[in-house]
């Protein structure tokens, strides 16, 4: 059995002399828009079109256009649209490495090395409520233009805006404290989260009992069941179901494989439940999506 380290992106963002990336996601009408994963970097996810949730560990974060989620490094986190909207979003993932020289720096012990240490974390939401969060908002779009129009100079004018961010948050008392003890009880369900998403993941083309994953996470049924609820707002059956649908959308593009063998081979254990499923979950049926696709 693999740890967390199942769900963990396994992506190089940037380069080890500047490890940043910026990615622009358009995804039109996909209802869907982000898995469930985490990695050690953090993210400045930037909403420039649409309507869309993001669950950020634990709290689901509702974002209208050119509003941000910053999402700190661990979290675990995913996304959908509202609404049905067209979604356009542009994720800025960077290590904090980039930020500081060594440890000795006086910036980074008194303002990074409490992050790296888990004692604070970044604000969730960044609205245009505050002229503060205006110009952090400004400072995301600028990073976002430098990075892809690469003028001379763009890797200082990037690292200077994602500095100012920070200390907006600072000088504006934004920085969250999690030496409570409400904070230190949902690290440890974010974690047990973490844990049976990998076992999801590893597993899910086998029967997978809801009682081994409560097994494994070392929690009682009915307790797991209400700790997956509240943290992903879907029971783990339903979590299951979607995650095997989104696998199918992979094999249906091999014309030769049939249904039904993609139905078995995605845990499914009868033919007529796997297309309930997928209708539910796309609107369509997998033969109907597999047309489309053709088109």
């Amino acid at each position: 059995m693999k740890n967390k380290e199942e769900l963990k992106e396994n992506v190089s963002h940037g380069s080890a002399s500047f490890p940043l990336c910026v990615y622009n996601n358009d995804l039109g009408y996909k209802e869907h828009l982000l898995d469930y994963h985490w990695h050690d970097e953090i993210e400045f996810l930037y909403l420039s079109k649409g309507k869309a949730v993001f669950q950020i560990d634990s709290t689901p974060v509702e974002l209208r256009e050119n509003e941000a989620v910053l999402i700190n490094r661990g979290e675990v986190h995913s996304g959908y649209s509202l609404d049905h909207s067209y979604c356009v979003y542009y994720s800025v993932v960077f290590s904090p490495e980039l930020l500081y020289n060594s440890f000795q720096d006086i910036c980074y012990e008194r303002y990074f090395r409490p992050l790296e240490d888990g004692e604070q974390k970044l604000p969730q939401k960044i609205s245009a409520n505050s002229d503060w969060e205006r110009e952090i908002l400004t400072r995301i779009n600028s990073i976002i233009c430098s990075f892809f129009e690469r003028p001379e100079g763009y890797e200082i004018d990037i690292k200077a805006s994602i500095l100012k961010i920070f200390s907006l948050i600072i000088a504006n008392n934004a920085m969250i404290s999690l030496h409570d003890k409400s904070n230190t009880v949902r690290q440890v369900r974010t974690e047990k989260l973490k844990k049976a998403l990998s076992y999801i993941r590893e597993n899910y083309q086998k029967k997978i009992s809801i009682d081994d994953i409560a097994k494994e996470v070392n929690l009682t049924r009915y307790h797991f069941c209400r700790v997956f609820k509240t943290l992903t707002g879907q029971t783990p059956v339903e979590y299951i179901n979607y995650y095997r649908i989104n696998q199918a959308l992979r094999l249906l593009e091999d014309e030769n494989r049939k249904i039904m063998d993609i139905a078995f081979d995605l845990g499914f254990n009868n033919l007529s439940y796997f297309v309930k499923k997928f209708r539910e979950y796309k609107g369509c049926t997998p033969s109907e999506y597999r047309k489309m696709r053709g088109r």
